[in-house]
């Protein structure tokens, strides 16, 4: 896990400045704090920041060369099957002088070309530059597990691993990208191939990217697919059967995510997909495994915090424990610390609280955290999921009993807005329309009213997925959703969160649940074994039941709920009224005072729970504020190892 950043000139014979690429590379220290390197070249220069994970000897430095030095490397990630692309390797006559996966990389592409990237089962984002060709190759994993940025104009190109990496480059202009502001708004992150910033862009995951001589070219080298064979064998198939090969195979992607130089734990929150995980670790490893939890100081034992739930797990498979709890005030001091890391405006209080039980890792002397990131985007197991399901029968019912009866009484429910939503959504006759009604937060009408700054030039957020609605025609609608969620919210939004704040605390995150030949084979699983009965996740939880207590596979999924609703109107009050309301807010001009006075209004008097609408625009005026005002919050204390950039 490190931090790696680059930039070529199209005219080779303009120098890259070494203060740039210094610049660039050091300002992402908290992704590397254990060695830096920079290779400086006619017309190109990479750099990088290490966090020692495999080979902690100096033979791991990078950028990392081939003999001749024609070939140089930079990369962020792990590859899990470098050891066998090494003996392959081996065999072809290729001379290794480390026993890292970074030099796997170098020789793979001496021996297979541009199709290097597909060989690798992993998390990775590569910067590789052939001086022979002149041509600088981008590569990210299939499920883009791990970030990677770039900015394109006519004279140069430059990518890393964090967007202020790109910014520390005077070339490099900012300037907030509307399209990308709206659809912040709509779903609570930036979907990709955009960022918050305009000319600054996401390689999307499973691409790779070709340059030479100013021309750009860009491939998708993954597709999930549908294999017809492997769907009607599992179609067939025994639930038991199928139960029996899940665990098996997720526990083989387990194995491959514990290998390290370095201590290796978990982060637990007592629900199914993270106790899968430590189970797994334990019962491969044969001992007790270090697991960490994170909880909220006002909750209580019984109400938001998880603890109970984990201290079982953890009792259970007898697990060296850590919690860590959060306040309100630790909550509001890391706030723009944790904006400053993510480089974007946060739409999710649940960003803040992973920094934390990060932390309290690292403190522990943890270096790696297996995850259960992409369970519920594998195994359906959000309300959506069961939703969609639900809504082809809810399409069944009696128009005057669905739109008017059942409306009415839900509506007569006093702060019920989850189900007030499902009930919008399940009542949207096509697919299409539905899905995106599942995930908007501001509508379109409610844009149009916040929104001042040329708005007529910003489309709907449906784009976003259109790209990808004309591969899954044929598709089950669940399966359709999943597929969706895999390649835009997963990535996006889940996975962008896990990298930026398990970094800032130079923890590197790793997600079983996302091998990619896992994911192959949980696609094809039939949607009836995913949600039975309006039970989601049923064939994982039928797997896990060898595992696990019973009633930690079948309790109530919580997610990963905060107390920011309350928060908004008790401790961080003050602080939302001045980031919001007061006479220097909102200066940049982009949002009616008057709209955003009434949401904040509505919600400290109770009539409305307004929190998932106040929460993003908090953010982003911290973002605004650090990333475009001439103090870029100078007052606010952001040493975590790094600076503003």
């Amino acid at each position: 896990m490190c931090g790696i950043c680059g930039k070529l000139y199209f005219d080779g014979s303009k120098p890259v400045s070494r203060e740039v690429i210094d610049s660039m590379t050091d300002v992402m220290e908290h992704r590397g704090p254990d060695d830096r390197g920079t290779f400086i070249g006619k017309g190109v220069a990479l750099g990088h920041r290490r966090l020692s994970i495999i080979d902690l000897s100096q033979l791991g430095h990078q950028p990392m060369s081939n003999e001749d030095g024609t070939i140089s490397v930079v990369f962020n990630g792990e590859i899990y099957n470098y050891l066998e692309i090494r003996e392959e390797l081996i065999k072809a006559g290729h001379v290794f002088r480390s026993a890292t996966d970074t030099e796997v990389i170098v020789h793979a592409y001496e021996e297979y070309g541009r199709e290097f990237g597909g060989r690798f089962n992993g998390m990775f984002a590569i910067g590789l530059w052939d001086g022979r060709k002149k041509e600088l190759l981008l590569v990210r994993d299939r499920l883009g597990v791990k970030p990677l940025y770039y900015h394109r104009n006519g004279q140069f190109i430059s990518f890393a691993s964090e967007i202020k990496s790109l910014l520390t480059d005077p070339e490099v202009a900012r300037k907030v990208d509307l399209q990308a502001l709206s659809n912040f708004f709509t779903l609570h992150y930036v979907p990709g191939p955009r960022t918050m910033f305009e000319g600054i862009m996401k390689l999307q995951p499973g691409h790779i990217m070709t340059v030479r001589a100013g021309k750009v070219e860009t491939q998708r080298y993954w597709e999930l697919k549908k294999d017809p064979a492997l769907v009607k064998y599992m179609s067939g198939a025994k639930e038991e059967d199928a139960a029996s090969h899940l665990y098996s195979a997720l526990s083989e992607s387990v194995r491959k995510r514990m290998q390290s130089d370095v201590p290796v734990g978990a982060l637990l929150s007592g629900g199914l997909d993270s106790s899968a995980i430590l189970g797994l670790m334990t019962e491969l490893t044969g001992r007790p495994v270090p697991a960490f939890t994170v909880g909220y100081s006002e909750s209580g034992e019984d109400s938001i915090s998880e603890f109970k739930y984990s201290r079982q797990v953890a009792k259970h498979f007898q697990s060296h424990y850590k919690e860590v709890v959060v306040s309100a005030s630790k909550f509001l001091d890391f706030l723009p610390k944790a904006v400053w890391h993510q480089d974007e405006p946060i739409g999710e209080p649940a960003s803040i609280p992973l920094y934390f039980v990060s932390k309290l890792a690292k403190d522990n002397g943890v270096t790696v955290l297996l995850t259960g990131e992409g369970s519920d985007e594998l195994f359906a197991g959000y309300n959506r999921h069961w939703g969609e399901i639900l809504s082809e029968y809810y399409q069944l019912m009696p128009g005057i009993l669905r739109d008017t009866v059942l409306k009415r009484l839900i509506s007569a429910l006093p702060r019920m807005p989850l189900l007030k939503k499902g009930h919008r959504s399940m009542s949207i006759g096509g697919f299409n329309d539905r899905y995106m009604s599942w995930h908007t937060v501001f509508t379109e009408e409610m844009k149009e009213s916040l929104f001042k700054a040329e708005w007529e030039k910003v489309d709907t957020f449906s784009d976003v997925f259109e790209k990808y609605l004309g591969r899954i025609g044929t598709l089950e609608n669940l399966d359709k959703i999943l597929y969706l969620d895999l390649n835009v919210w997963l990535p996006d939004d889940l996975l962008m969160k896990k990298d930026k704040m398990g970094m800032a605390t130079s923890i590197e995150a790793r997600v079983p649940f996302l091998d990619y030949t896992f994911v192959e084979f949980a696609f094809q699983i039939p949607s009836a074994m995913k949600v039975k009965k309006l039970v989601t996740k049923h064939i994982l939880k039928k797997s896990m039941e060898r595992l696990l207590p019973t009633e930690i596979i079948y309790r109530k999924k919580e997610g990963f709920p905060t107390p920011i609703s309350n928060w908004l109107k008790t401790e961080l009050k003050d602080f939302t009224m001045e980031t919001l309301c007061s006479a220097g807010a909102l200066g940049h001009g982009l949002f009616d005072r008057k709209v955003v006075r009434r949401l904040v209004d509505a919600h400290m008097k109770g009539t409305e729970d307004n929190n998932r609408l106040l929460f993003p625009l908090i953010n982003f005026e911290i973002w605004h504020k650090l990333f475009f005002s001439k103090e870029r919050m100078g007052t606010i204390d952001l040493s975590l190892g790094a600076h503003v950039a």
